[in-house]
């Protein structure tokens, strides 16, 4: 059995045009555009760095000199309020993780069938999503915990230093130690979401099984035997994912950042977001008749 990343290209970029505009359907654009919304959220966020230069060699003198009391200080003061931002984020993520892991299914089953639609699908695949979602929820906070711990790792090995109020071996020690061990934890964890997106996920739509039924089935049918093409995959995915940010890039940039906006970005950029479930989908044909997502 011939396993390739190549040919499903073709074959989803056909697929895409075919639902997206074969006829042209504001409203159907508008509902699956929601159903993507749903799907995507939690996912598309950014996040920021700060970067600085040598600016002499007191720099560590006056950050540990003002930045660190003021740091400490600031907790103190404020831990109840930190612990209710804490709480409040906390119930979003569990209430995001619920509505995205419904609205996978949603979007997925508008694809396969072709349709606009938002009731049906959400009460049918209920059983299917509130698997997901557990499981989700629980792989989030996995992560979660593994990162707090090598957080307080970094800490313990950088204490002395902390308490010394400088920036010595034993900071440089944490530094080294918490960002080989983020590092290392951010490519597991990307892994297994896309394990999770490409083969979980759509095993549980296709099959109607659990999430740990589904992913038995994917693993034993797509990836024990077959590592190189999905390897082969993760890294076609990898390439496409690039030209799509760049589309994304571009069409937020020609809209004066309309098009980022929630849920409007979703619709705008609809036919990225259909091409990458019917590339999985057509990925997955290619393991047999039991795997036809489409006629």
């Amino acid at each position: 059995m011939k396993i390739s990343a190549i040919e499903p290209i073709s074959l989803a970029w056909d697929k895409m045009v075919h639902v997206l505009f074969k006829p042209f359907d504001f409203h159907k654009w508008l509902v699956l555009g929601f159903c993507a919304f749903l799907a995507q959220c939690g996912e598309n966020g950014g996040s920021g760095g700060n970067g600085g230069n040598g600016g002499g060699g007191n720099f560590g003198s006056r950050f540990t000199e003002h930045t660190v009391p003021e740091m400490k200080s600031w907790v103190h003061e404020h831990i109840a309020l930190i612990i209710g931002v804490f709480v409040l984020l906390f119930l979003f993520a569990i209430l995001i993780t619920w509505l995205s892991s419904r609205g996978k299914f949603m979007f997925l089953d508008g694809i396969v069938k072709n349709r606009a639609a938002v009731k049906e699908p959400w009460a049918e695949f209920k059983k299917e999503g509130d698997s997901l979602f557990i499981w989700s929820l629980l792989i989030r906070i996995t992560a979660f915990m593994v990162f707090v711990s090598v957080i307080i790792l970094s800490i313990m090995i950088a204490w002395s230093d902390i308490e010394a109020e400088k920036f010595g071996s034993s900071a440089v020690n944490a530094l080294i130690v918490g960002g080989g061990s983020v590092f290392f934890f951010i490519v597991v964890f990307a892994l297994l979401g896309f394990f999770i997106r490409i083969f979980v996920i759509p095993t549980m739509y296709l099959r109607r099984v659990n999430f740990l039924q589904a992913t038995s089935i994917a693993y034993t049918n797509c990836l024990c035997n077959h590592k190189l093409p999905a390897f082969y995959l993760l890294c076609m995915l990898f390439v496409l994912g690039i030209a799509a940010s760049t589309i994304l890039l571009l069409g937020t940039c020609l809209t004066c950042c309309i098009a980022s906006l929630p849920y409007i970005s979703s619709v705008v950029f609809l036919p990225v977001s259909v091409f990458f479930i019917c590339y999985a989908l057509y990925y997955l044909q290619q393991f047999g008749e039991d795997w036809k997502f489409f006629p």
